[in-house]
């Protein structure tokens, strides 16, 4: 349960949320979008209210926002770079949308470009089932810039990847934040990656807010305290 969380994202940062399990980060991502329904207060994405919008104006408002999850959700098999192409979906009528040999040629391009810019260009026509973790997790990120998304929220994307690959997409997410200009929001378990990379962390316990700094401005054990009680 969250408890009365004020939390602005700005373009052009990486922002990473740390938090004992339980302790209300996945939830806070998923009211960002309403995936949750918040019980009170305002949920507002790219200048747009969230709580109480319907029907299209809802599916309109989540588009400008795209989520990475922890267990990458690709269809396994397609090919990464129809995967990518379907980052478009949501700007297409539902004739063009049915396969993605209808997709237009812009969207097809921009595809290409998106999943150049997080370096896989080589994988293009490598089906999804075949990519290594880290891998299918920068086809979730170039899907997301193929959206055209301002606004990226993963949650815990790298938890299941080798450490040598949990900082490549943890690079990646911080290039895309500040030379592509989206606000990223980021779930993580992992302080130390946090303090690498993060532009400001945000630690949570029992559902609210206990910092929110840049990582120059904490101490480890102000860190350390979030798990407290916790059997890592």
């Amino acid at each position: 349960m969250l408890k009365g969380v004020d939390l602005d994202v700005w373009p052009g940062e990486l922002c990473v949320v740390l938090g004992a399990n339980g302790s209300g980060k996945s939830t806070m991502l998923r009211c960002a979008i309403r995936l949750i329904e918040p019980d009170e207060g305002s949920v507002e994405l790219c200048g747009r209210q969230l709580v109480g919008a319907r029907g299209r104006d809802l599916r309109e408002a989540r588009r400008k926002a795209a989520m990475v999850f922890q267990q990458v959700l690709l269809v396994r098999r397609r090919s990464a770079i129809e995967n990518v192409a379907y980052g478009a979906l949501g700007e297409l009528p539902l004739s063009r949308s049915i396969s993605s040999r209808l997709f237009p040629d812009e969207v097809a391009a921009r595809a290409h470009e998106s999943l150049a810019r997080v370096g896989l260009p080589d994988v293009a026509y490598k089906r999804a089932d075949q990519l290594s973790g880290g891998q299918a997790q920068r086809v979730a990120i170039a899907r997301a810039l193929c959206q055209r998304a301002e606004v990226v929220l993963a949650d815990e994307p790298v938890a299941s990847l080798d450490p040598r690959a949990a900082e490549d997409v943890l690079v990646l997410l911080g290039e895309i934040a500040r030379v592509e200009g989206l606000a990223v929001l980021t779930v993580l378990h992992q302080p130390d990656l946090a303090f690498s990379y993060a532009d400001r962390i945000v630690g949570i316990k029992s559902g609210e807010i206990v910092f929110d700094a840049p990582p120059t401005a904490l101490e480890r054990d102000q860190v350390n305290a979030l798990y407290d009680g916790e059997v890592r």
